[in-house]
């Protein structure tokens, strides 16, 4: 009875923690945002499933985790995640709640992890199974095999965007590597003595599978890594990589070998050539992207100062970051180059950025000193468990990933980064009953989790009800959007629907109603859009100035567009300044904008017929 029990707990917490990693594979085009949602309430769905096994787990008795020093400083994190969601506005910012569930996901992957230990070598293999299944999805729709999914007419397998696609597939690169090495050294091992039995053909067997498996992975992702065009992609898998192959083959002991002095020097300096050539090539052929992400840094400098010690609240980076772009563009020493190169603020341009701005630097210290203590930790373990060579090496990627840009906006990432550290975090080797404390640490988290996870999942019927509004509004039916968004406004607070139900509002003449829905969402989010469509209510009201105020903040935010401009001219022209007409007709007309496009044509046709007339 007692092993029929087991049995049971082991198969249905190993087929929960398994559902919370498929998030990464769930797509609804039905829903809202398509991917994006439907991923985010399945992981709502399955970290309350995961709360009440990880509750289970707590009070089984052979549940043989405890609270440690890493544990400890999570719980640090969890304290900072909270204070920093409290201090937002009432916008809806789910970014907010699914970090708050990220970092708690680590404690069910943790307690799951130290009551089966045998399950951290399956779930190395369940994510190098994923990403062949990702290759074999890409080449799909590479091929257009499968164009029922494929909507955006991009590689991103299925992941909502073509970054977070290769970054999956480069964190996945050092586990299969290390693991094709590992089954090949074992089974060229065995198979070269001749005197295996032939009780050990099953075992055989299993290693060959796993080892085709981890082979075909790697050589699956080597070949659809060039069609992503992600170049950061390629660096983090070769750090990971780096890692596992240095370790792997005792490359320390190597370097100790060389015995002269001279012969050390040669090794540093031809490995720093080699890195200063590589870094050189990759600047001479992706110059501009490089620089976009230098004028980021810089911008993303000021939002740092702002609150360096307890930061600006989480949620909140996107809106600061806009401020502080159109501040410096308006205020700052700017260069043309700089002009022409901002993006509209979307994303931040690493996470580290954006963590130590939203929590501060004590948030900053305690999520580096997490990782770093795994990390650390992990080293000083592989001789005892030299598997967890295979998940140092992917953390490692995603981490790398992390510091030069932002892979846990990407709701997958974040899931894959939580398990990384909870396979990477050390195991006691004594059974150990767990104690009070840490039983009620595991109700309290999940009653949080609960707490969180509940009112969003009640608003999937919002959501459904938002993409049939949508459709209205793609066919420029506003009227009957209008409609529709009413209603859902009352409880639907996200940023993207709030920007649509003021533009179907602008639309319909409903021109302050459009103004007040709007202010709301620029108390979270600032955006060229948003301040264009008040800009154009404003001009439609009669006010000029606050109209001229708002383009003006739309063009100083992200100089680079030609919208904002054309709608100054427009402006200008309405109120009969000819002279400022013609100035910004003519910047329309010369200025370069990152994409060419219809639209933009259109608009420097009409800036040429508008300077003809007043001429």
């Amino acid at each position: 009875m007692t092993q029929w029990i087991n049995n049971t707990v082991n198969f249905l917490s190993f087929m929960g923690f398994l559902l919370l990693i498929a998030t990464m594979l769930v797509i609804d085009s039905e829903s809202m945002n398509g991917i994006v949602v439907a991923k985010r309430f399945w992981f709502y769905t399955f970290m309350c499933i995961t709360g009440v096994i990880s509750i289970i787990l707590a009070f089984y008795r052979k549940s043989t985790t405890r609270v440690d020093e890493i544990k400890t400083i999570i719980i640090g994190i969890l304290t900072v995640v909270i204070i920093g969601i409290s201090r937002n506005s009432n916008q809806e910012m789910m970014n907010a709640e699914v970090f708050l569930l990220i970092v708690i996901s680590y404690f069910f992957f943790d307690i799951y992890f130290s009551y089966n230990k045998k399950s951290i070598k399956t779930f190395q293999f369940v994510l190098i199974a994923l990403a062949l299944f990702e290759v074999i999805w890409g080449y799909c729709q590479l091929y257009a095999y499968i164009p029922e999914m494929q909507t955006k007419f991009q590689l991103s397998g299925s992941f909502d965007t073509r970054y977070a696609y290769a970054v999956y597939l480069a964190s996945i690169t050092p586990i299969a590597l290390y693991w094709t090495i590992t089954l090949y050294q074992r089974l060229s091992a065995k198979f070269s003595t001749p005197s295996y039995t032939e009780q050990a053909k099953p075992e055989i067997i299993d290693e060959i599978m796993l080892f085709v498996l981890s082979a075909l992975s790697l050589l699956g992702i080597l070949s659809i890594m060039p069609f992503t065009g992600e170049a950061i992609a390629w660096l983090t898998a070769a750090c990971g990589c780096c890692v596992v192959l240095y370790f792997k083959f005792n490359m320390h002991a190597f370097i100790k070998r060389l015995q002269t002095q001279k012969q050390r020097i040669t090794l540093l300096i031809s490995v720093l050539l080699i890195s200063t050539g590589i870094v050189g090539g990759y600047y001479k052929f992706r110059k501009d992207p490089v620089d976009e992400n230098l004028l980021a840094w810089k911008i993303s400098m000021n939002v740092l100062t702002e609150n360096p010690l307890f930061g600006i609240g989480i949620g909140n980076f996107q809106k600061a970051y806009g401020d502080a772009q159109s501040y410096y563009f308006e205020h700052g020493n700017r260069t043309e180059r700089e002009l022409a190169l901002a993006n509209t603020p979307c994303y931040p341009v690493s996470d580290l950025v954006r963590i130590t701005a939203e929590t501060g630097l004590l948030g900053l210290l305690l999520i580096l000193g997490f990782v770093a203590t795994i990390l650390i930790k992990s080293i000083r373990s592989l001789k005892r468990y030299p598997e967890k060579l295979a998940t140092l090496g992917a953390l490692i990627s995603l981490s790398m990933a992390g510091l030069m840009s932002s892979p846990i906006r990407s709701l997958p990432l974040a899931i894959i980064l939580m398990l990384l550290l909870a396979l990477c975090a050390p195991r006691e080797a004594r059974q150990e009953k767990a104690g009070l404390s840490f039983k009620v640490i595991y109700l309290a988290l999940a009653g949080l989790v609960f707490f969180t996870a509940f009112p969003e999942m009640r608003k999937y019927n919002s959501y459904r009800a938002w993409a049939e509004g949508k459709l209205y509004y793609n066919m420029k039916i506003y009227a009957t959007a209008v409609n529709i968004y009413a209603p859902l406004a009352k409880n639907l607070r996200h940023p993207g629907f709030l920007i649509e139900y003021g533009q179907a509002l602008s639309q319909t003449d409903r021109y302050e109603d459009s103004i007040a829905v709007l202010r709301e969402v620029l108390q979270s989010v600032s955006a060229p859009v948003i301040y264009n469509i008040i800009g154009k209510n404003y001009q439609a009201m009669g006010e000029y100035k606050l109209a001229e105020q708002n383009f003006r903040k739309a063009h100083y935010m992200t100089p680079s567009l030609v919208y904002p401009n054309y709608l100054l001219a427009n402006l200008y022209h309405e109120m009969g300044l000819h002279d400022k007409t013609l100035q910004c007709a003519r910047q329309v007309i010369t200025q370069k904008p990152k994409k060419e496009s219809k639209e933009t044509q259109e608009m420097k046709a009409q800036m040429e017929s508008l300077i003809k007339s007043i001429h």
